[in-house]
Formats: structure tokens, sequence, C-alpha cells
């Protein structure tokens, strides 16, 4: 007979609300994740970001564009330039020093490995935050259940004890308790569907669909136990995570920024080729071609102050970024083992409740409502056993939900917000 009641009255609610939702979307959790997973705006935020740091790339590759030059000497005082004595019309190409291109590219290519990075570390949270939105609203679903099965139960009494009025076996007062009683019960399942109700919306949210649109959670609260230790979990979950993974890029980008600076020291070139006419001068009017080739060379003579600062700057933010690496270890560590400890201490109090507590409620319930038929308990007694049976069954649903809840959040401890 364990749990009989509490599936009963999840059974009616079930029904109730299968009635009236017939229009309703069906929406079980791994649907929720894959529809979170495709439209959450976080999701579709860091997806972004990923082209982004394409476009950077290409950014970060390309050439500088040559110069085009048409160049006139020798022009008389008329400033007849089909007279000049000089025409020159070339291109010329500035060519970085070797390396410079390739240190610039390593480092937008460590960004672009960032953000895939970060959109893992985001499809992560989405879905530990849609699975505690859909957990929550199972819980305020079976809270209404819970209330739904004491409403049940209350009827029956309310029936039981008109009678024993009608027969002169009992008060017209305890008529009125129960009656209060119901009253009371109807009252807050007005609240909790009006709860029930905004928690879907939040599901809704999440998912990146009107607050109002119809859904009906077909999967139910359900836990399968933690079987690794809290050392390998840690261990286990540290190595997946995506948020160390990018902290540990962020240390290998700023290394190549202090490569791609210190190489602000070194020269450029610059290579022209141009098109020539000069005029003839010991020969009758015309004009003789000739080909010109021109190669220059950056001096950096300057190099303490803008170089120089450059490459201090690299450097610290290097400094930086490995001390942010080992403190992100430590931050991930500590949430993996405080949530494994969570999940730990909710796994024992749903034991608790499922090894003893609902069968004792269950039997104490049957035993009161026997005790009053048999006028050994009044009904004030029996109304306090009726609470503490909902109670009972309201924190055996809280010990699913937090379990549940705190496995989830388990998930995710490896990853860190940005």
């Amino acid at each position: 007979m364990a749990l009989y009641l509490h599936k009963v009255g999840l059974a009616l609610l079930l029904f109730a609300a299968s009635v009236s939702a017939q229009n309703a979307q069906r929406l079980s959790l791994r649907e929720a994740i894959l529809i979170a997973l495709q439209s959450n705006e976080d999701v579709l935020t860091a997806r972004n970001e990923i082209d982004a740091a394409a476009g950077r790339v290409l950014q970060a590759g390309r050439i500088a564009n040559p110069d085009l030059f048409v160049t006139y000497n020798e022009i008389s005082s008329g400033l007849n330039l089909s007279g000049a004595g000089e025409r020159d019309i070339g291109l010329s190409q500035t060519i970085e020093f070797p390396g410079k291109r390739g240190s610039r590219v390593n480092a937008a290519e460590i960004e672009l490995s960032i953000a895939t990075l970060s959109v893992r570390r985001t499809q992560t949270l989405v879905t530990s935050r849609v699975k505690d939105l859909y957990f929550k609203a199972l819980f305020a679903a079976e809270v209404v259940g819970n209330i739904q099965l004491t409403i049940s139960l209350l009827g029956e009494f309310l029936e039981t004890i008109t009678q024993r009025y009608q027969a002169g076996s009992s008060t017209y007062l305890d008529v009125i308790r129960t009656k209060v009683e119901l009253t009371r019960m109807r009252n807050d399942m007005s609240g909790a569907r009006r709860d029930h109700e905004i928690h879907l919306g939040e599901l809704n949210v999440i998912l990146g669909r009107p607050f109002d649109l119809p859904i009906f959670l077909t999967d139910s609260l359900s836990y399968i136990p933690v079987k690794l230790s809290m050392d390998s979990t840690v261990e286990l979950l540290t190595r997946q995570s995506a948020t160390m993974e990018i902290a540990s890029r962020q240390v290998a980008r700023s290394g190549a920024l202090v490569d791609l600076t210190s190489k602000s020291y070194l020269p450029d070139f610059s290579l022209g080729i141009a098109f020539q006419k000069r005029a003839a001068r010991d020969s009758p009017p015309g004009a003789s071609g000739y080909l010109g080739v021109n190669v220059g060379v950056s001096i950096p003579l300057w190099f303490w102050q803008g170089p120089r600062g450059d490459l201090k700057l690299a450097e610290a933010s290097l400094g930086t970024d490995n001390v942010r690496l080992e403190a992100t270890r430590r931050r991930i560590q500590s949430r993996i083992s405080a949530s494994y400890k969570t999940t730990s201490v909710a796994e024992e109090q749903l034991r608790v409740f499922s090894t003893s507590l609902l069968m004792d409620i269950e039997e104490e319930l049957r035993a009161g409502i026997s005790a009053y038929q048999n006028n050994q308990i009044d009904v004030l007694n029996l109304l306090d056993i009726y609470r503490t049976f909902r109670t009972t069954k309201l924190e055996y649903s809280r010990a699913l939900y937090n379990i549940s809840t705190a496995a989830a959040q388990l998930e995710a401890a490896g990853e860190l917000p940005e």
C-alpha cells in the first residue's frame, strides 16, 4: 500500500490536466532541452559569436592592399602633363616580417576555439536551467495533486461524518470543522494551480517561446543515484569542463599575443614595380620605356615606446590569465564538491521518506479513521492526522524535487557563467 494514495492523487491530477489542456503541447524533458538548445537566446547569442570569431580570423589573416601610384616629373610651367619628362605608373606592396601574420592568425584562431567552447558551456548551463524549471513545474503539479488527494479524502470523510451526525453519533460542530478544513484546502488549491501556471510560463520563456503557450509535461520527478565517489566526480567534471578549457585557451591566446607583440620590433618591407617613360635627351622627340623596381624597409627606430609598451601589456595579460586559470580550477572543484554533498544529503532525505515515513503516515491515517469510527479519537485529532498526512506527502515530493534539482546542478557544476 506504500505510495498507493500518492499515486492515486497524481493520477487524478493528470486526468484533470489532460481534460483541461487537450490542446496543450505534450512536452517531455528531453524535448524541452532540445527546444532550448535550438531557440534559447543565450545559446543563439553564443553561436553568433562563433561567426564573429570566424570573421576575426579572416581579418587577422588579411594582407595589406597594394598601392597604385602615378608620378609625373619635369612638368613644364604650363602644367602640361603630356609634356612631362618623366612619367611613372606602378604598384607598391607592403610585406610584413615573416611570422607576424601567422602569430596574429594563431591568436584569432584561439579566440574562435574559445567561442566554440563558450557555446558548449552555454548549452550545459541552459540545459541545467531547463531541468530546474521543468522539475519546479513538476513539483508544483505534485503540490496540486497532493491537495487534490486531500480534498478527495476530506470529501469522503465529510460524507461519513454527516451520516454520523444524522444518526446522532456526532455533533454538528464536527461537520462544520470538516467543511472549514475542506474550504481551506480548496483555497490552497487555487494558489497551487496559479504557481503551477507561473512555472510553466517560466519554462516557456527559457525555451524561447511565448509565456502563455499551453504545455503539458509528460515526465515525472525521478532520480538516478550518483554512483561515482566524490573525488572521481570532481575529477571527471573538471576534466569535462568547458570553462576550464576556456581558461586554458585564454592563456594560450595571451601567449600568442606576447609572441605577436615581440615581433613588433622587427621591420616590415615594401616592394614596388613601375613602368617608366623618360623623354629621350639626344634623339628626336618621343619617349623611351623602362621598368623600375623599388625595395623598402621600415626602421623600428622608436622601439622603446609603442612596441615595448605593447609587449609589457601582453606579458601582464598572460600573467593574469595564468592566475585566473588556477583560480578557475579551484572554484570549479569547490562547486562540484559542494554540489556533490548537496546531492548526497538530498539522497538521504529521499531514502528516509521512501523507506519509512510514507508507509508510516498512510498506516497512521488508516488507523486514525478506524479510531474515529470507533469513537476512540475526536474529529480534531483526525483532522490533525489528515494535515500530517498532507504535509508528509508534500515533503516527500519536495525531497524528490530537491534531489532532481541537485542532480541537475551537479551536472553543470563544472561550468561557470561569464
